[in-house]
């Protein structure tokens, strides 16, 4: 066996000290923390005089079971609630969590973690090697149809406990990105009492070890944490987190000047520059690992034609849409993962030209007025405009383009049936800071989420072989030659890489936002 050798024992305290937050200035980044001062002894009469923090999001969540959801904002509230092996700080390297130490074998399929000892379950479950044991049997188990099953739990043989404290993983092939991928949401250890007793409820009942627990939810409405004061990091310096659904751009922005929010996610365009330069807000505007895409239903003809997927990707200007349209705060996406994952390579965007893109289309014989349905989440209000902007083109082009907005639910099911939709608008995010997950999920022929249902065998082989070496270099290579192939074969046209603004009082801090665009409120508390 071999020990990474980044990875010492950490306590709680050291834990919550390496998880950097974001300080006061505009945009700007500290290193403080409070958790580390926290004492679990004293933290229920603490609690009771804390302020509870209110957070207006674009949208509801679809479920906390960690093992079984795929949306942005489940996954943002189940990171509050539940506790990982390891974790990521905010540069996305990993650090311990409830495994304070692990080893590799030099095969790379063997993987010991040493766990932390004296964590209990927010329900008094003990944290221990069975229970880790627990999550990871459910989640392997393909006759569950779990859907975090492909992106993680397909890869992994067998999870032992070998004793209180340690757990072996066997994997079924070596994992470049093994730890990457048990740092995310599906990584997450749930109470092994609601596995076994209540697993159907765990979507509505969450149990982990985090520092927030659920109190309530009203789908549509509001979700509400409260503080774990029995959290093994320290009590949060917040009572509690309510997360309410706000659909609509400008009530966000009024619930943060009135103060009915602490913190507003996607702040408009149009409020960034006055909120910025309000010393009462505090406007965090940051690179993320999410490109902004369309995919294209490439089951569907014409578009099964790989003329036409190049033809619309030549009738987008690009250039327009970032600099005119978001006014230069994204950049023109030049692959297919964002430059801030492993394994991303410059591919070049695809070029503007409209002559071009319609002499494609006369090639194919794709005829005038030819309709071409493109649907949208709702709550991806960052990508409206540019759906907008990319129907409006294909209109020009000369296809009859609809689009349809959906809520976030309606959507989902509607990646389901590819009858449903000609193209998608979706954002790719290397959640992991590894491109491994988002280039298994997205482009093999075999992922139930590849809704482009694009298919080369010499990519998935590619696909494969960076996912399974351990050298870095051998992998980035591999990845380097499927980005190309996928270029050519055009399964989606990529439009930018994303960034996000995140509006807080300036009486906030203590946030870790991730470029994977989650958010650790671990250390948030109020001045």
């Amino acid at each position: 066996m071999k020990k990474r050798p980044f990875i010492h024992k950490f306590s709680g305290v050291l834990i919550a000290l390496s998880l950097f937050a974001v300080g006061c200035g505009n945009g700007a980044d500290s290193n403080t923390n409070s958790n580390s001062s926290a004492s679990n002894s004293s933290g229920s009469a603490a609690n009771a005089s804390l302020k509870g923090l209110t957070i207006a999001l674009t949208g509801d969540a679809i479920g906390f079971d960690p093992q079984n959801s795929t949306d942005s904002i489940s996954s943002l509230i189940s990171y509050q609630i539940y506790d990982r092996l390891v974790t990521f700080n905010d540069k996305l390297e990993i650090v311990p969590q409830l495994a304070e130490s692990w080893e590799t074998s030099d095969d790379g399929k063997t993987w010991t973690f040493q766990l932390r000892q004296g964590v209990t379950f927010q329900d008094g479950t003990p944290f221990n090697a069975e229970a880790v044991k627990t999550n990871f049997d459910r989640l392997i188990n393909p006759d569950k149809k779990l859907s975090q099953y492909a992106t993680l739990g397909q890869f992994i043989e067998s999870v032992t406990a070998t004793s209180d404290s340690e757990v072996v993983f066997q994997l079924r092939e070596p994992q470049g990105a093994f730890l990457n991928n048990i740092a995310v949401t599906s990584g997450s250890i749930i109470s092994p009492k609601s596995i076994q007793e209540n697993e159907e409820g765990i979507a509505k009942e969450p149990v982990g070890t985090g520092p927030f627990k659920l109190k309530s939810w009203s789908s549509g409405n509001e979700v509400v944490l409260e503080a774990n004061e029995q959290y093994w990091g320290g009590t949060p310096d917040v009572s509690g987190i309510t997360f309410k659904t706000v659909t609509e751009n400008a009530a966000r922005v009024i619930m943060l000047e009135s103060e009915e929010a602490d913190i507003i996610d996607k702040v408009p365009a149009t409020d960034i520059e006055r909120l910025s330069n309000d010393s009462n807000f505090t406007v965090n505007t940051r690179s993320t690992n999410r490109v902004g895409y369309i995919g294209i239903n490439t089951k569907q003809a014409p578009f099964d034609d790989v003329k036409v997927r190049n033809a619309l990707n030549l009738a987008i200007d690009r250039e327009t849409l970032v600099k005119k349209l978001y006014e230069g705060r994204v950049e023109v996406a030049t692959s297919f993962i964002s430059k801030n994952s492993f394994g991303y390579a410059d591919v070049g965007a695809y070029a503007y030209d409209v002559e071009a893109a319609k002499k494609l289309l006369q090639e194919a014989g794709v005829a005038e007025g030819t309709p071409l349905r493109i649907i949208l989440a709702a709550n991806t209000v960052q990508d409206r405009p540019a759906a907008e902007f990319v129907q409006n083109s294909l209109q020009q082009l000369g296809f009859k383009a609809e689009l349809q907005v959906l809520e976030l639910a309606s959507y989902l099911d509607a990646l389901k049936n590819p009858d449903s939709y000609d193209l998608f608008v979706r954002g790719a995010s290397s959640v992991t800071g590894d491109g491994d997950a988002l280039l298994r999920d997205s482009f093999l022929s075999t992922s139930k989420s590849n809704y482009a249902f694009y298919n080369n065998p010499k990519v998935d082989e590619l696909i494969l072989a960076g996912g399974q070496a351990l050298d870095k270099e051998e992998r980035q290579t591999a990845y380097n030659e499927a980005l190309q192939l996928i270029k050519a074969d055009a399964p989606w046209i990529p439009l930018y890489e994303d960034s996000v603004q995140v509006g807080y009082s300036s009486k906030v801090e203590g946030i870790t936002f991730l470029p994977s665009l989650l958010w650790d409120l671990r250390g948030v508390k109020f001045k």
